[in-house]
């Protein structure tokens, strides 16, 4: 049987975001939720890593049995306008320091995994000249991470959202390039870009490091025409053993979107 656990995205803020797709409103009710609808951990979306009170975000989870599946980034880019890819070379400097300080928040928490999504950028009609700083970003970032033991995961995102690094091809070309780099599968995304998500799963292998889930429509896993058991089985025999967080529309409602999502997926984890 797979040895995965269900995790979903809460989002770290600074302030008001229009991001639709993660945890928002007070930790520990949405902790309390996580634990009480059979959750294994919770993934934090952290907007600025310099202010996060670390030790409570810790703190908070480890109450309630939670692991901290991965520290993600994505919120950095949509507060502040930072990506590994900007060619103000200053901005990027300053979003290398802020995933410098993501890899350490995720030592503190016991995660291991940072993940590198919408805060990788796009290309502003440049793209060469993007992939090129993405690249020197990932070399500074690759000897930092994989000193303190740390897996760097890259978000194939779809077309809608970045022109940098849709296709999954591409994202392991790249990782394959690093010591710490991995895969994030997204089963959204990758619904979108790619022919078929399960016959994805093979492919990309040992190279998965971590894994989002949202249905088709990007609603609840349940509320699309997905096949779980059929993802599930095939993550579990290409020896994925980490948690699937979902980062999905929170509609009906936050408790709704986690309801459905446990009960489509906790009865294929057992």
């Amino acid at each position: 049987m797979p040895s995965m656990k269900l995790s979903a995205v809460y989002a770290v803020t600074v302030g008001e975001t229009g991001f639709d797709i993660v945890l928002r409103g007070g930790l520990p009710e949405a902790l309390d939720m996580l634990a009480e609808l059979g959750f294994g951990g919770v993934e934090y979306n952290i907007a600025d890593p310099f202010k996060a009170d670390v030790k409570a975000l810790g703190r908070e989870a480890e109450e309630r049995g939670l692991g901290v599946a991965a520290v993600s980034t994505g919120l950095s880019y949509l507060t502040y306008g930072y990506s590994l890819s900007d060619g103000d070379e200053g901005s990027r400097a300053r979003a290398i320091e802020f995933f410098k300080r993501y890899v350490d928040t995720a030592v503190e928490l016991g995660s291991g995994r940072v993940v590198i999504g919408l805060a990788r950028g796009r290309s502003g009609g440049d793209r060469e000249g993007a992939m090129r700083r993405l690249r020197s970003s990932l070399e500074s970032l690759d000897e930092y991470a994989s000193g303190r033991g740390i897996t760097l995961v890259l978000e194939p995102l779809n077309r809608y959202e970045t022109d940098l690094i849709n296709r999954f091809g591409e994202a392991l070309e790249i990782a394959r390039s690093y010591r710490s780099v991995r895969i994030l599968l997204d089963t959204f995304h990758a619904t979108l870009e790619e022919r078929s998500v399960y016959d994805l799963i093979p492919r990309l292998g040992e190279m998965i490091g971590h894994v989002h889930v949202a249905d088709s429509n990007r609603l609840a896993p349940g509320m699309g025409i997905l096949d779980w058991e059929r993802i599930v089985f095939r993550l579990a025999k290409a020896g994925y053993r980490g948690y699937l967080s979902v980062e999905a529309r929170t509609e009906p409602s936050y408790r709704e979107m986690l309801e459905k999502a446990a009960e489509t997926l906790l009865p294929l984890l057992i």
